[in-house]
């Protein structure tokens, strides 16, 4: 699929702020989030970046709509995943700091 102005495609970034070990959990865990989100309806496609000071993780998600990104979140399958536990327990006890923004395609090329 081709992204362009004209569609209503979701962008979904989120950023992953941390150090160390817990980064390389971190992009371990983005790597098989991208596997997952492919399962579920609506899902465009994916990227992962890691900055090369090994602090931030930025994935770049996009969905048809933004109510495809929802109810893919709240989805109890997301949760089950060691790998997802295991990210969560990182953002819980403050190793990691995550944000995410969501966006409309407004132009492409």
């Amino acid at each position: 699929m081709k992204i362009s102005s004209g569609q209503q495609v979701c962008t979904v970034i989120v950023t992953v702020d941390g150090e160390g070990d817990a980064m390389m959990e971190a992009q371990t865990h983005a790597a098989a989030g991208l596997e997952e989100f492919a399962q579920f309806d609506g899902f465009v496609s994916g990227a992962t970046h890691f900055s090369t000071d090994g602090t931030r993780i930025v994935q770049y998600l996009q969905w048809q709509t933004q109510a495809h990104h929802e109810a893919c979140m709240q989805d109890p399958r997301w949760g089950e995943s060691e790998s997802s536990r295991r990210f969560l327990e990182l953002v819980g006890n403050g190793t990691l700091t995550v944000t995410v923004n969501v966006f409309d395609v407004v132009a492409a090329r």
